[in-house]
């Protein structure tokens, strides 16, 4: 049996070639291949301190390993390049990757033999990147330049056929908002931190992905064997039926406590954006291929003045916390800036609502005039509207908030760490608050991440109410040693019952194996799916017989040359900073919240949070004092150790 190795497609922007090189497995294999192979590829490609806007910088598109199988859950692409938020009041950049979902798109790249697609240069007029089963071409889009994401999609689906997969960014990508987002197949997002900025400030309106061919695994029968064992065990998880029923709208009884801005009571919240009100607009809920959970959403607004108005993919939890920031209390007001945002627009919901929640904010409290923002910065919906479209064309005070949290400090004189609700790190807004969250280890692996995102990091930890013991069961399927399961499960005054800090390295090793192979981190969070699940898949699919240990293993060494990579642009524990604002209580209508750790057994400090820093560097193997690999970490997991010295 022959273990199969992968293809990368090549896309030069400026000189117009293409091709294709071929990897034997042995080559791959170290990174699992998929994303991990496309980190190891970038990291060699990549020159230090490009410009994320520029020519140099490299999109590497990766759909995971597993994506065109039966494997559940196996829909995932994970786009990474160098990204354009400013991360650091220096204008530091990070290299970061952004993972979603869909129907077509990842499938369409691997059934045409794709398994990775890399991107560089940039095309001197506006372009669409077209993966058939013939080759890739550079195809002009001149038609679509300055439509939104929803037209340019219809057109290419009608153009290609129904089959076809397309990855499509808005009008604020063309303009290179620095948090401007793809979509994929109309439904599901890529790029936290920038993606969509990167692809228009190559000319690239769409990359379009359309194959007939199969994907072949090395085991078919054993393969197909584990598929359907998994299989069967989600279909008999017992909440299916209600996350079948509402998607990602069925989270509401953890969201409205871990993502509560704490400004109006929770029956008030619950009545206004709950899960009852959720039903008035949800009419389908759409599965990405190869999930029989099913979690993106249609819906159509009813009523009001965007009645009729229709959406896909995830409004609720979005509209929710910024509703309740914003104060409005009509939700179909905010399910329209929803679908305004990924429609047409192509700009981050959450940051761009943080953003206006803050200086409309500080304008309300005089610390922004009227003069300096060149227009009354009111806090009502006509306002907020008007500067979502404002910040999408880079216009008057638009261009500062397109520029982020970092322009926003420079124009108005006015810190970051003072914004209120969730905090930011290198230059992104949390989803979550700590607060209310508790810290747990996603809490964490924001500020520890090179993008603050969770990235697929879910684990029975972003639960509430779990117990130590079905936490536990889930990370012994992980395969560590029992030193390193008494050094994450040891009580301690300041991390309470389990190290969060040593847990969330291994957690973090986990999410970019399922990165890699292409498994959507629903099937973790539920815990319907496990390492050593994993590792059967991978060893039946590419012929190579590895277990969960040898797996995670692979998932830290793409974690080292993530870090790598950061470190070369400058990035130390320095930048590893939790916000300012979980240290301060929220003053909810219940009472005082304050960050607690996840069985509550005491108030969080900063203090705290620096000896889970510690021992998250030292569960890695990094130094404690800057966070940088050690050489004899590296050399145990075959990296050189050259690439570590920051950047000057």
């Amino acid at each position: 049996m022959t273990a199969r190795g992968e293809r990368t497609w090549h896309v030069d922007l400026t000189t117009g070639r293409t091709w294709i090189e071929e990897a034997a497995h042995d080559g791959i294999a170290p990174f699992i291949g998929g994303s991990g192979a496309g980190w190891r590829l970038l990291a060699d490609l990549l020159a230090p301190r490009v410009d994320p806007l520029g020519p140099q910088n490299i999109v590497v598109l990766n759909p995971g390993v597993l994506v065109g199988t039966r494997a559940v859950g196996a829909s995932k692409l994970t786009v990474i390049t160098k990204l354009p938020t400013i991360a650091s009041p220096d204008h530091r950049s990070a290299v970061g990757s952004c993972t979603g979902g869909g129907r077509y798109f990842a499938l369409g790249l691997r059934q045409a033999g794709c398994d990775r697609l890399v991107i560089r240069g940039r095309a001197a007029r506006p372009v669409v990147i077209a993966v058939r089963d013939h080759g890739v071409s550079i195809e002009d889009a001149a038609e679509l330049w300055g439509r939104g994401i929803e037209e340019t999609t219809v057109r290419l689906v009608e153009r290609e056929g129904p089959s076809a997969g397309v990855l499509a960014i808005g009008t604020g990508g063309e303009h290179r908002v620095r948090n401007a987002l793809a979509i994929v197949d109309r439904t599901n997002s890529l790029g936290r931190g920038g993606l969509g900025a990167v692809l228009g400030a190559k000319n690239v309106k769409a990359i379009v992905a359309l194959g007939t061919g199969g994907v072949r695994t090395a085991d078919p029968q054993r393969y197909e064997a584990i598929c359907h064992e998994l299989r069967e065990r989600v279909l008999a998880w017992p909440r299916r039926a209600h996350w079948v029923k509402l998607g990602l709208a069925a989270g509401w009884d953890t969201f409205k406590h871990t993502q509560n801005p704490g400004i109006w009571p929770k029956d008030r919240w619950d009545e206004l954006y709950g899960e009852e009100k959720r039903l008035e607009s949800l009419r389908a809920v759409i599965a990405c291929v190869a999930c029989p959970l099913s979690c993106r959403l249609r819906w159509v607004i009813p009523g009001g003045a965007f009645d009729g108005e229709q959406g896909l993919g995830s409004p609720y939890s979005k509209s929710a916390t910024s509703g309740q920031l914003l104060g409005i209390e009509d939700d179909r007001q905010m399910i329209h800036l929803v679908t305004l945002a990924n429609k047409e627009l192509g700009i981050d919901f959450y940051t761009t609502t943080r953003l206006i929640d803050f200086i409309t904010r500080m304008a309300e409290a005089g610390q922004i005039t009227e003069a300096q923002a060149g227009m009354a910065l009111k806090r009502n919906y006509e306002t907020y509207e008007r500067l979502f479209r404002m910040t999408a064309d880079r216009e008057g005070v638009g261009d500062i908030l397109a520029d982020g949290w970092y322009a926003v400090q420079e124009a108005f004189g006015l810190d970051p760490q003072d914004y209120g609700y969730a905090g930011v790190c290198k230059g992104i807004d949390f989803i979550y608050d700590a607060r209310p969250s508790r810290f747990h280890p996603l809490m964490m692996s924001f500020f520890t991440r090179p993008r603050p995102h969770h990235g697929g990091s879910h684990t029975r930890t972003n639960s509430r109410g779990r117990t130590l013991e079905e936490i536990r069961a889930q990370v012994e399927h992980w395969a560590l040693s029992e030193e390193t399961m008494a050094r994450i499960f040891s009580e301690t005054p300041y991390g309470g019952r389990f190290n969060v800090g040593r847990y969330t390295s291994h957690m973090e090793d986990l999410m970019r194996v399922k990165n890699a192979l292409g498994i959507c981190t629903i099937y973790t969070y539920q815990a319907l799916l496990f390492a050593d699940d994993m590792a059967r898949l991978y060893s039946a699919a590419t012929g190579e017989e590895i277990d969960a240990r040898e797996l995670v293993t692979r998932g830290e060494r793409i974690s080292n040359v993530a870090k790598q990579l950061n470190v070369r642009e400058g990035f130390t524990r320095a930048d590893d900073r939790p916000p300012e604002v979980w240290f301060r209580p929220m003053r909810a209508p219940e009472g005082t919240i304050e960050m607690e750790d996840y069985f509550q057994t005491h108030v969080v400090t900063r203090e705290d949070v620096e000896r889970l820093l510690d021992d998250y560097y030292d569960e890695r193997g990094w130094t404690k004092e800057t966070g940088i690999p050690k050489p004899e970490t590296l050399r145990r997991l075959g990296l050189e150790a050259q690439d570590t010295a920051p950047a000057r």
